[in-house]
């Protein structure tokens, strides 16, 4: 395909809007979108047309945090392997309707976390193709938590906020994310300021500061909760200091919450009583996939930690000596979990089920069921919409004229608390992928 081909997306009806229309590509943006009625005359054509009748078009969905477990359980590797990775890796999402991604690095040994950031480096600094594109930069997760939740982490290669690691950590010009937990130095600060100048969007989870210390952290820059009520999130109930973590999360406009939504990490009926609180204007729903190139059929271990998945491999859990099962039923107690076992693609159809359900809530007295287009609009926006906003993508996110024509085609069938996303055709930077390739 030439990147003058023109392609027409005929017939499908919006996510975000519920309009059916014919949606024009050329050299890589969406070029047009005309708005008709079902089944009525096709109102723009292309060099190539792609029937869409009946089916649903997304914009490309973005993932902030995806884990690759499985690549770096195997150790120090040069720069220019981790970046055959890292391409190999947006293959495997674009592919999936996942046309931006963040690679996450866990807490671990110094000079593996700067050569997996400097491969990262290669793959945003050199010319990029579509498939390139999908790479939207690194999350420094690990390094500056709080050892006293490191869940999954291994807390010997936690270090306390500073300002000089943080240097080092710039240098490579690979970090788009961080996560800094602000009450465990007294540079925190300092450090939140200076990425933050330096455009990188910093986040707080795997934390517990108290509701005060994360104003102050948020004053200086800090933009949002990473997987809120994982981590786990620091909280109290208690009136000392306005409560902590997860209460100045729920009430304070200035952050944006990132939930995990698998069905396993946060209950379903937290999930909609977050939503309610903070609107879906400032909800973003992510992965955290555990392995980038799908989960893993037996146990695991990386950087000393050992993992392995569900009996039914529906999620994953940190293994322990004293833990012969994950869960017990007669404690709320349960292990870490590693992790996710899904993709952005999944979480699409889990919030589908959830939107689309009526349910008791915890902290609200009950929630509605959306309608089908109130679902598919709301989960764009936590999915796509607002994860490009808060990167500064303005190029992203939506379907609109002008922006990058990332968005997938595909057949919806969306039940209360069950949702199928079967996509039919998927597009990357205005390249079509395969069949095959989907399906790899």
């Amino acid at each position: 395909m030439t990147r003058t081909e023109r392609i027409v997306l005929r017939g499908g009806r919006l996510a975000e809007s519920g309009a059916v229309a014919d949606i024009a590509i050329e050299d890589g943006r969406i070029a047009e979108i005309a708005s008709r009625e079902p089944g009525s005359t096709p109102r723009l054509s292309g060099d190539r047309t792609i029937d869409a009748e009946g089916l649903v078009v997304f914009p490309g969905l973005i993932d902030l945090q995806v884990n690759d477990i499985e690549w770096l359980a195997g150790g120090l590797r040069d720069p220019e392997t981790h970046a055959e990775r890292v391409r190999a890796v947006c293959r495997h999402h674009a592919a999936r309707g996942i046309t931006g991604i963040c690679l996450a690095t866990l807490a671990a040994p110094l000079d593996e976390i700067l050569a997996y950031l400097a491969g990262m480096a290669i793959v945003l600094d050199e010319p990029r193709g579509s498939m390139d594109n999908v790479f939207l930069g690194g999350l420094v997760e690990g390094t500056f938590m709080n050892p006293e939740f490191h869940g999954a982490h291994n807390p010997d290669w936690v270090f306390p906020p500073d300002v000089d690691l943080l240097e080092r950590f710039l240098a490579t010009g690979a970090m788009r994310l961080l996560n800094v937990a602000p009450e465990m130095s007294d540079r925190a600060i300092d450090v939140i300021r200076r990425a933050t100048s330096h455009g990188v969007v910093v986040g707080c989870g795997h934390a517990k500061p108290s509701a005060e210390c994360l104003r102050r952290a948020i004053g200086a820059g800090l933009r949002y909760a990473i997987h809120l009520g994982n981590g786990p999130t620091g909280s109290s109930t208690k009136a000392f200091h306005d409560g902590g973590m997860l209460e100045e999360t729920l009430r304070n406009d200035d952050v944006i919450a990132t939930v995990i939504i698998d069905g396993y990490h946060v209950h379903p009926q937290l999930v909609r009583d977050f939503i309610e609180r903070k609107g879906i204007e400032r909800m973003i729903g992510v992965s955290d996939a555990g392995f980038a190139l799908g989960p893993p059929k037996g146990e695991f271990e990386v950087f000393g930690i050992k993992g392995a998945p569900s009996d039914g491999g529906d999620y994953l859990y940190v293994v322990r000596p004293d833990e012969s099962k994950p869960v017990n039923p007669r404690s709320s107690d349960t292990v870490a979990l590693f992790g996710s076992a899904v993709d952005q693609l999944r979480v699409l159809e889990v919030t589908l089920g959830l939107l689309l359900t009526e349910m008791p809530g915890i902290y609200h007295r009950r929630h509605a069921a959306k309608t089908r287009d109130e679902a598919l609009a709301e989960a764009v926006a936590m999915l796509a919409t607002n994860p490009a906003k808060l990167l500064g993508l303005d190029d992203r996110g939506s379907i609109r004229p002008g922006a990058r024509a990332d968005l997938f085609v595909a057949r919806v069938d969306a039940k209360p608390g069950d949702a199928r996303v079967e996509i039919q055709a998927s597009i990357v930077g205005g390249t079509v992928i395969d069949r095959e390739a989907r399906k790899s």
